[in-house]
């Protein structure tokens, strides 16, 4: 799926096609959200969801990697030293 294609969808089917297409990478917490990252086809999105009501609050997509800044913290680079 192309960038431009999926910017195009309904939210809802966005998320859907994260869900089903994408490639989870990461998951954080903020607060009464969480937020999870996925990789389709070149590009990112994140689908930030209620933790109390499980309902989807929002769905962003970027190719810009500076956007992956709050998910590098997170990623345990330990092994790749010893």
């Amino acid at each position: 799926m192309k960038y431009r294609e999926f910017n195009t969808l309904q939210e809802l089917d966005q998320a859907d096609a994260a869900w089903n297409k994408g490639v989870l990478l990461a998951e954080r917490s903020e607060d009464f959200h969480s937020v999870q990252l996925y990789q389709l086809d070149g590009f990112y999105i994140e689908v930030t969801r209620h933790n109390h009501f499980n309902v989807i609050i929002k769905v962003s997509s970027f190719r810009d990697t500076a956007h992956l800044d709050p998910y590098l913290s997170a990623i345990n680079i330990d092994t790749l030293l010893a």
